[in-house]
């Protein structure tokens, strides 16, 4: 089984990276699917490093969270988890829940970032709407705020 220390590893590989990689991005989703007992630790760890990024790193913190979120639905989905926030261990559906509570905060720090490249990367082409309605990730209120 994957550590969280692992997790924290691939997360920092995805986004102080020059470019997206696919095969980091990939790396990053299958060692998080395997710590999802750890949902809790997962989820702050996002948190903290997407706030100590620089606005341009910011833009692959975002896509890390789009394609975990993605991966955690999916997983939850086909297995037909529920997400119970009380139970000791974590699993796709908490961590979705976990990630949902801190999405206002991920994009209030978009937003304040003041970088227009950034909020183009994550909107500006609809990013953010596109992952509402055809991936059900982000709430609907995200792509208001960021072109606000």
């Amino acid at each position: 089984m994957a550590t969280v220390e692992a997790f924290e590893s691939a997360l920092k590989e995805v986004v102080q990276a020059k470019r997206l990689s696919q095969s980091k991005m990939a790396s990053l989703t299958e060692v998080a699917l395997k710590c999802m007992d750890n949902d809790t630790q997962m989820v702050s760890i996002l948190y903290r490093t997407h706030k100590g990024l620089s606005p341009s790193a910011k833009v692959w913190s975002l896509y890390a969270f789009d394609a975990l979120a993605r991966a955690a639905r999916n997983r939850a989905n086909k297995s037909n988890m529920t997400g119970n926030l009380s139970s000791e261990k974590g699993n796709c559906a908490t961590f979705l829940l976990k990630i949902e509570g801190i999405l206002d905060g991920l994009f209030q720090d978009l937003i304040l970032s003041g970088s227009d490249e950034l909020k183009r990367s994550a909107c500006g082409k609809g990013y953010c709407t596109h992952c509402r309605n055809s991936r059900n990730i982000w709430p609907s209120y995200a792509d208001r705020t960021l072109q606000a």
